[in-house]
């Protein structure tokens, strides 16, 4: 019996032993062999890599008939055995973007291998654009995130929203450079930018936490390597404002007056309208063509062991209005030493220094709007006139000419770290960063008469000095490492940030004189003195714990977990702590064993992921009482101040995180061997516990707690796509962006049904409502449904207080017969657009260089706010010569008034359509010849021109439709005090040695 079962046993295994065959070959990438390439059989565990020679040998089980072959920076294959014993392979590298290496938070990844939605622009697309701001030079580049000038005053900023507004809080994303994490990039010059990514979805951001609840933004400055490299770039160029608001002629003002005098009952004041012709146009008085310069040198290079890039940048720019400017020079240090074999230490350093002569924007552009055109800049001796008389607005240009107002902010912003390798694939960093930020203004304003409503009676010198400094200490440890198919990368860390600054003011008045040499304090009576000190920039701090695992099989399935544990100072104990967690998945579809190569798909790619992340700027030390100790009062008999304090705000200690859950579904295609790409993200990020100070009613005696009160939802879709293709003689690339977001309130605390805001001009109610079922910061007024043509249409509708013929008829919303604030007021509209396009595109040929770029938003209103609220015979926009005059002459715009119902009540008459559509770059460049630069003794030579917001399209009658007010509820209204955009011309060089 035993012997029978032994035979039977080995005849078993014979037969097993003879489904079986072992399979050699060799693996080149065609002329040297590949070391370490994966070779699997699909759907079973047997599998090996290529040793030294690049030979592997391997069993193939039953059912095998297919090999895989997979290597980093090569393009992954499934070849048939077909019966072979011998398969050499030859694999060919990976495309560019395959291999494209993507900087995440705490880390890096190729391109292939991210779960998350991360938008990416190298350096070569954000330096056509001539501006300081590497914001605007980011403008229609990256899909979900929307750029808005914010202001064309020289030295501003850009401000930046990612997926939408999912707060009624500050809801700028966090910015991270070179792995310093700070709350702005102003200070950055962009010819000194690598490359930025654009982290859209929670699997990108949870690493950050409490503050990637607005997305994240990495920035990578230049770093040296190979041979020294010598650049110099520079431009000079003109500046001109890009459109000018079209208002009324002397002539046609002086009509519209005397009609408004003519409908209050009053005699008119102009007996001769025609008399005063054109008159004066306060914009051009204001406006002017100004210069723009800007040069920079580097000097990079580096070896096995060091590298290096020194930077320095001069830039320039004169205001389009007259009296504004900015100076900035910036330099740059980026140095990293290998030491040892296991440990490099490295530094970036950015020191910058800038000056703004800065002028009152609502006190010039408001005016030169608002200014009666029968007024003229200076009188007939040539001093400043009095434009005050008639439309009691004041004379734009004096106001430039005594204002006085210079800021100048030093700001040093680096970071050094050391990385420490060991054992096999540990890698421990530790970085510290600092941000020091000084700040100094003086304001100057000398002894003057315009008119009565325009005059200083005693000179003034105010003086502010502020500091913020800002450090961070990172300490992460990292450990990457390949087993086979299994790709492994991990990170862990302990992070501390700690953030304080203060300012101190002086103020006096009588200064001995108007010389720059007396602007200070000792200059004038010091018995006039005021002085003030606080807080300015935040005081707080954060402690965090973070781990992220990136796992990768057979470059086909990926998996990336995270999350993060922040401790913030600006919570109680109660809620102090918060945790984030994310998970995203990934498919390489065409890494598959059934992928057809030879098909036009090249790349298929599939993820999704899901996470949480926070938001916690809501100021400092808000979970605690305010007290305002200021304060005194007389008690008793005699009359004696004795000091005092009381409670200015509540107190709640059981403020919460902000939380935003987001979900996202993604898929990356390629075509034609990745010559065409396509992206889309469709995403639901939804923010709950949204802290606010929700009103309270006023007999509690003080201002309302900051609560957790609200739900915000946004929802979209991102959509990417570019087509390169070329040979050295001929070579182009166009691309478009796309992002669709619907942005709607899902839900208010308690009782509350609306929380209003928008207090900027217009007029009797606050202008903006955020209401369960609309857009956060929504436009909410009255419905103008025409003009009372007659006596009769009085007697058919509702009237607004003592309306009368000509005036606005606005909708009856609830049919009661009466026109109030609580029953008939809706939603007009939104400043979130509903849609953010951007169209780019490059062209070279024989060294001939074109590039353009579009941009465009749609769906969006606009508040023209700079039209109503109007307490003097102010100019009107040219639309108001369509105007009601009388039966059957206009039933949209009303008569002519000086203020009343049409003027004071927000309306849809002043809600204007938002979308544009602009050339916002075309640059044309020639690259010379290497013939002629070898003789020169230069690598490059390349001149150009450029131009930038050469024409846009829009329904707005303002400057720009693009309007922002550093709060949600304030958004896209135009008070009239937003520094227009400018259009410029530029003409540059670049030289590299």
């Amino acid at each position: 019996m035993q012997r029978s079962f032994t035979i039977l046993f080995a005849l078993l295994v014979s037969l097993g032993l003879s489904a079986q065959v072992t399979v050699d070959g060799i693996v080149t990438d065609g002329t040297e062999p590949l070391i370490g390439v994966s070779v699997q059989v699909p759907g079973t565990t047997s599998g090996t890599i290529t040793d030294i020679d690049g030979r592997y040998e391997l069993t193939v089980p039953e059912g095998g008939d297919t090999l895989s072959f997979s290597y980093i920076g090569f393009t992954t294959q499934a070849v048939a055995i077909n019966g072979r014993t011998t398969v050499d392979i030859v694999l060919g590298e990976a495309s560019e973007v395959l291999q494209e290496i993507v900087v995440v938070g705490y880390g890096i990844q190729q391109k292939d291998d991210l779960t998350g939605a991360v938008g990416v622009v190298e350096s070569d697309q954000l330096t056509d654009i001539p501006t300081q701001s590497l914001g605007q030079s980011l403008q229609g580049k990256v899909s979900g995130l929307q750029i808005i000038p914010g202001s064309g005053a020289p030295g501003a900023d850009a401000i930046f929203r990612i997926r939408g507004v999912g707060t009624l809080n500050n809801a700028d994303p966090l910015f991270v450079v070179d792995g310093m994490i700070l709350n702005d990039i102003s200070f950055l010059n962009p010819q000194d930018v690598e490359s930025v990514s654009v982290l859209k979805d929670a699997s990108a951001t949870a690493i950050y936490g409490a503050r990637g609840a607005n997305g994240v933004i990495i920035v990578t400055t230049k770093q040296g390597d190979g041979e020294g490299q010598l650049t110099i770039n520079a431009y000079a160029g003109t500046q001109e404002v890009v459109r000018q608001i079209d208002v009324l002629n002397a002539t046609e003002y002086a009509t519209l007056v005397n009609e408004a005098d003519v409908n209050v009952g009053r005699q008119p004041r102009f007996p001769n309208p025609e008399q005063y012709g054109e008159g004066t146009n306060w914009q051009d008085v204001i406006f002017q063509q100004a210069p723009i310069y800007n040069a920079q040198i580097s000097f990079l290079g580096g070896g096995e062991e060091s590298s290096f890039n020194l930077s320095a940048n001069y830039y320039k720019q004169e205001g389009i209005i007259r009296g504004s400017g900015y100076d900035r020079f910036t330099a740059r240090l980026n140095n990293t030493r290998q030491v040892k074999d296991w440990l490099t230490v490295a530094g970036n350093l950015n020191l910058g220094y800038n000056t703004s002569d800065n002028i009152p924007t609502g006190g010039v552009l408001l005016t030169a709007y608002r200014a009666d055109p029968i007024s003229v800049p200076r009188d007939s001796a040539g001093n400043f006139a009095d434009a005050s008389a008639i439309g009691n607005t004041g004379n734009p240009l004096a106001t430039i000419n005594y204002t006085n107002d210079r800021s100048q902010t030093y700001r040093a912003v680096g970071n050094t770290y050391a990385d420490v390798t060991f054992l096999d694939g540990f890698r421990f960093r530790t970085n510290f960063g600092l941000d020091f930020v000084y700040d100094r203004n003086r304001n100057f304003s000398p002894v003057f008469r315009v008119g009565p409503s325009q005059q200083n009676l005693e000179s003034d010198i105010r003086i502010t000095n502020a500091y913020r400094r800002n450090w961070l200490w990172e300490n992460t440890l990292n450990y990457n490492n390949t087993f086979g198919v299994h790709q492994v990368d991990g990170v862990v860390g302990i992070t501390y940030q700690d953030n304080f600054g203060e300012f101190i003011e002086g103020a006096r008045q009588r200064v001995i004189g108007d010389d720059p040499s007396f602007y200070y304090l000792d200059s004038a009576d010091p018995t006039t003195a005021t002085n003030a000190s606080g807080i300015r920039g935040g005081d707080w701090g954060l402690v965090s714990y973070l781990g992220r695992l990136n796992y990768t099989y057979d470059s086909r399935y990926l998996l990336t977990v995270s999350g993060r544990v922040d401790g913030s100072s600006r919570f109680g104990q109660n809620y102090q702590y918060g945790f984030f967690p994310s998970v995203g998945l990934g498919w390489n579809v065409n890494r598959e064993a059934f992928w057809n190569d030879g098909g036009p798909i090249s790349r298929l790619k599939l993820r999704a992921s899901w996470g949480q992340t926070g938001n916690d700027r809501i100021g400092d030390y808000r979970y605690v009482p305010r007290v305002a100790s200021a304060l005194g009062a007389v008690f008793g008999n005699e009359p004696v101040l004795l000091p005092g304090a009381t409670l200015t705000s509540l107190a709640n200690p059981d403020l919460r995180w902000e939380e935003t859950t987001q979900t996202d579904v993604g898929v990356e295609l390629g075509l034609f061997n990745n010559q065409f790409l396509f992206e889309a993200d469709f995403y639901r990020k939804l923010t709950s516990d949204i802290l606010f100070e929700a009103p309270i009613p006023d007999y509690i005696g003080a201002n309302p707690a900051v609560r957790n009160v609200a739900e915000v939802l946004n929802r979209g879709v991102d959509l990417s796509a570019s087509w390169r293709a070329g040979n050295d003689a001929f070579r182009y690339n166009l691309g478009a962006i796309a992002s669709f977001v619907h942005n709607e309130v899902i839900s208010l605390d308690g009782d509350t049904e609306n929380f209003f805001g928008g207090a900027l001009g217009v007029g009797g109610q606050l202008g903006t409502n955020s209401r369960v079922g609309s857009a956060a910061g929504s436009f909410y007024g009255y419905e103008a449904i025409g003009v009372f043509q007659n006596e009769e249409q009085l007697g058919q509708f509702a009237q607004l207080g003592n309306q009368g013929v000509g005036d606005i008829i606005f909708r009856d919303v609830n049919d009661d017969g009466v026109i109030d604030a609580a029953g008939d007021r809706v939603v007009l509209g939104s400043a979130i657009p509903d849609m953010i396009l951007g169209i780019n595109g490059s062209f070279a040929y024989s060294g001939l260089e074109l590039s353009f770029d579009i941009t465009g938003q749609f769906g969006s209103e606009v508040i023209n706010a700079k039209q109503m609220a109007r307490f003097g015979a102010y100019n009107y926009e040219d639309r108001w010569l369509d105007r009601f005059t009388g039966e059957g002459t206009s039933n949209t715009i009303p008569q002519a008034t000086i203020g009343g119902q049409n003027f004071e009540r927000l309306s849809s008459l002043y809600v204007e359509d938002g979308s544009y559509i602009r050339l916002r770059n075309v640059t044309l460049g020639y690259r010379f010849a290497s013939d002629l630069t070898d003789r020169l003794r230069m690598q490059s030579l390349r001149v150009y021109v450029n131009g930038t917001n050469l024409v846009t399209s829009q329904e707005y009658s303002g400057y720009n439709p693009e309007i922002y007010n550093d709060n949600v509820f304030d958004n896209g209204i135009d008070g009239g005090t937003i520094y227009p955009i400018a259009r410029t011309i530029t003409a540059g060089i670049d030289i590299t040695f």
